[in-house]
Order: C-alpha cells, then sequence, then structure tokens
C-alpha cells in the first residue's frame, strides 16, 4: 500500500508492505525499502524498531492525522487521501469531478443525473482489491454526469462522476 504524506508542507509517498518474515518494508519517495518490526504500543499507537530491534521511531495516528517521534524529535503530517487528490489531480482539477485513483470494478451508483447532492455524500462504489471504495462528493450540487455503468471495469484515472455546485442565493 502506498501513502501520500505531508508533513511541513512537503509531501512524500510512502511505500509499505508486508515482510515475509514479519515486519514491513518501507520506503520513502522511492528510496531503497527498510525492513522494519512494529510493536503495538496502544489502539493506535506503534513503536517501530529497526532489524537490530533498537527502536527507531514512535507513531500515533489519529484519523488522517500522524504524529511521529524520530530520533527524539517530534513530526507531525498528515495522510493525504487519494480519493481526494484524485479530485485535483484528474481532469484538469475540475472541482466536481470524481475521479477514482486505482482500477477496480463499479459495485453501486446510488445517484442519477439531475439529482441533488450534499457534500460527502456517496455517488459511486468501486470495488477494487476485494475492498469497496466509496466515493463521495467533495461539495454540495447537482448530478451533471454519470460516465460509468455498474460491473464497468475501470482503469486508474477514470472520470466516474461529474457534480456541478450548487448556485450560491
Amino acid at each position: 500500500m502506498t501513502y501520500d504524506v505531508e508533513i511541513g508542507g512537503r509531501r512524500a509517498s510512502v511505500s509499505v508492505r508486508r515482510h515475509a518474515d514479519g515486519g514491513w518494508w518501507v520506503a520513502i519517495d522511492g528510496a531503497p525499502a527498510v525492513h522494519v518490526n512494529g510493536q503495538a504500543a496502544g489502539p493506535a499507537e506503534w513503536w517501530l524498531q529497526d532489524a537490530d530491534g533498537r527502536r527507531r521511531v514512535a507513531l500515533a495516528v489519529n484519523g488522517s492525522e500522524v504524529a511521529a517521534q524520530v530520533g527524539g524529535h517530534g513530526v507531525s503530517g498528515t495522510v493525504v487521501d487519494p480519493r481526494r487528490t484524485a479530485l485535483t489531480d484528474a481532469v484538469g482539477g475540475a472541482l466536481g469531478a470524481i475521479v477514482t485513483p486505482m482500477p477496480g470494478a463499479v459495485v453501486r451508483i446510488p445517484v442519477q443525473v439531475g439529482q441533488a447532492v450534499g457534500e460527502g455524500q456517496v455517488l459511486v462504489v468501486v470495488e477494487a482489491m476485494k475492498m469497496e471504495n466509496e466515493f463521495k462528493s467533495p461539495i454540495a450540487g447537482v448530478v451533471a454526469a454519470v460516465h460509468v455503468d455498474i460491473g464497468a471495469a475501470l482503469d486508474a484515472h477514470t472520470l466516474l462522476v461529474t457534480v456541478e455546485p450548487a448556485e450560491q442565493e
């Protein structure tokens, strides 16, 4: 799994995958992966240690916010939601353009063209890697177009739905 993390205005790509002997391979911005082991310190807190068993990083996660202690220095950041990022990175950055960042298949479309939707309302559900991912409206508005059908196989960066902003009164 790859996460985009923003720390101090700088965005980094963090790749995490299971290691066959336990722990994880972690790579940052394409650098060589490092094998780390982890130990739970609380419900959303971990100690990460290197192969020699030395504690290197204390990590706490609260929603999309991440706080870490690295070498005695506090660092905080935000995990960037790839679905929200796709809204601005794809289709020319159109505000109401809902785009999938990953390949998958459409399983539900609970809206139709002309329907008023609120910010955060589910527009399309896509199954990817045996998980259902809900794509929600980033704005209040009206569904201008549904660009996919139920059962459609999708490539990454496929335009799903376009929402036009609600008119300001």
